[in-house]
């Protein structure tokens, strides 16, 4: 039985603070680098290292967190998983050393990972059908919100002391925690929970588009954390911009994020007529071409109209592969399903910082390199995509679409 929809809206709203939550915390980073890299006397390689723990974390930590909220429900791991980065985000603001930030950016990494996956399962469980892509669109779209409030209210605290950005954040997640707790249904699993318990996990791992996805993600990603984590730096390092100009940038960039987000599932539905895999290609070629572009530019305003066309069409291309599940798997398995695929997109988000850290050392500096092969990389997302095997969810005949 579907929940009534005036109780889906605080439920939405207090899923939506936590997602914004985490991708402030996730943009926030790239701005906090650049006076910890001062504070430390980090070279490029070290930062992308620190960056890249996250994920490991956030990586060993998917699968697990998804076969949870499919088996003990959605808002105990979403409590945990929160409570989790609350912890990990305080302590951030204390440690002096690299060692121990990595160490702590590792459990705030293990904490994320149960964020998507949970909330993907709230909607699985609570949301209508035929609403469900464009509630998990307008969840995914907070990407947006959370940069928007990494480089306003994030960028003012690091501009002060970024030791005090992270404090705020962390009084943000104990809000978010108590939002969940006000605003969630009592009866958090599905009434169909005795029959979930009976799905084999093995059913899984028997869909290949868990997988095409998952390979889709990993390298849309490399290229969607490469540049969150490395434009600060860039546009410092190319056009002597400081914290406040790089902030006022981002802000509007994140703006972006959340159209290119909301956008997307109301043009696979208008103009794509359903057709996810059409929109996707097209998205991801789009995005790849501009993010070549933009490496390859020297034009301050060609740099930046690239960087937005970019990131319309990256966030939509993510946004759409990400809420596709809802279409391609039972709502019995789909957060470890999701698991699955976002594992995809963290191991993606791990080798990036890393890849383009050693790259840009290599170099000498110059972010070229780095950047075109990050654009080669969602080029290699598109023909993935082409992978995907398109199917009614509830009879599993192919569309061929």
């Amino acid at each position: 039985m579907i929940q009534k929809k005036k109780n889906n809206v605080p439920l939405i709203f207090s899923i939506m603070l936590g997602y914004a939550l985490t991708y402030m915390d996730k943009n926030m980073i790239a701005t906090a680098i650049i006076p910890i890299e001062a504070e430390l006397g980090l070279n490029p390689s070290q930062s992308g290292l620190l960056m890249s723990m996250f994920f490991i974390g956030y990586t060993v930590m998917q699968f697990p967190s998804g076969w949870l909220s499919d088996k003990i429900g959605p808002k105990k791991v979403l409590v945990m998983s929160i409570g989790t980065i609350l912890i990990a985000t305080f302590f951030f603001g204390f440690v002096q050393t690299l060692g121990l930030l990595m160490i702590v950016r590792l459990i705030a990494g293990l904490g994320h990972a149960g964020v998507p996956t949970s909330s993907t399962k709230v909607v699985a469980n609570n949301i209508e059908p035929k609403q469900k892509m464009f509630v998990q669109s307008l969840i995914l779209s907070t990407s947006g919100i959370g940069g928007i409030l990494s480089f306003t209210l994030g960028s003012t605290l690091i501009n002060m002391n970024w030791r005090y950005a992270y404090f705020g954040l962390a009084i943000l997640y104990a809000v978010s925690i108590l939002m969940i707790f006000i605003f969630f249904p009592k009866q958090e699993k599905a009434p169909r929970g005795k029959k979930e318990n009976k799905i084999p996990i093995s059913d899984v791992f028997k869909d290949k588009n868990v997988f095409i996805l998952f390979a889709a993600l990993l390298f849309l990603n490399i290229v969607l954390y490469g540049y969150l984590s490395w434009l600060p730096s860039f546009y410092g390092a190319n056009f002597g911009f400081g914290i406040k100009e790089i902030s006022m940038i981002l802000g509007v960039n994140a703006i972006l994020m959340s159209v290119g987000a909301l956008s997307s599932s109301f043009i696979v539905d208008k103009v794509f007529k359903g057709n996810n895999k059409l929109f996707a290609l097209i998205s991801v070629i789009i995005c790849a071409l501009a993010f070549i572009a933009f490496a390859l530019a020297s034009n301050l305003v060609v740099v930046i109209i690239m960087m937005f066309i970019f990131t319309l069409t990256s966030n939509a291309t993510f946004v759409t592969l990400f809420s596709w599940p809802h279409k391609l798997i039972r709502q019995e398995i789909i957060g470890s399903s999701i698991a699955i695929i976002n594992i995809g997109s963290t191991f993606g988000g791990f080798l990036s910082p890393i890849i383009t850290g050693y790259l840009i050392t290599a170099f000498g500096g110059n972010y070229n390199v780095a950047f075109i092969a990050m654009g080669i990389s969602a080029v290699i997302c598109g023909f993935i995509i082409l992978l995907v095997r398109t199917k009614q969810v509830n009879t599993g005949e192919v569309k061929g679409t």
